[in-house]
């Protein structure tokens, strides 16, 4: 997939950035780290062409994963304790925050199957979905 992918072409994309606009910004520093290797900057390197209309499969792949990795349940690099302090309007609410990843994840993941999983498949196969199971041992 090379073509170009805006927030106009995918609404759970759409959903994901509106998500992450529920953050405090890269000048957060205590949130998204510092520095040209920060987690800020990771995020933004992926953001910056989605968000100017020359985002691409790999550009929405990457940072769906990023948000699995360092916004996901459980991930050890920013907590659900910081994702809660960080979101705008809900006044540290841990329900709020809760919320927040269980919404995020969920949309990472679809939209990590959408853009990966023909990437996935097994590389000796058609690619036809299911296909390995009609196979008889």
């Amino acid at each position: 997939m090379t073509e170009r992918i805006t927030l106009a072409d995918d609404p759970d994309l759409a959903h994901l950035i509106d998500l992450l606009d529920m953050l405090r910004g890269p000048e957060v520093t205590s949130l998204w780290g510092e520095g040209d290797h920060s987690i800020g900057e990771k995020f933004a390197s992926r953001l910056r062409p989605i968000l100017n209309g020359q985002g691409r499969a790999q550009d929405v792949d990457y940072l769906a994963v990023y948000v699995l990795k360092y916004l996901g349940k459980d991930n050890t690099h920013i907590p659900e304790e910081q994702i809660t302090k960080w979101l705008r309007g809900v006044n540290g609410l841990p329900a709020a925050g809760h919320a927040w990843v269980e919404d995020a994840t969920r949309t990472a993941w679809t939209l990590v199957t959408r853009y990966s999983l023909p990437r996935w498949r097994l590389t000796d196969r058609d690619g036809t979905p299911g296909e390995h199971w009609l196979a008889t041992p």
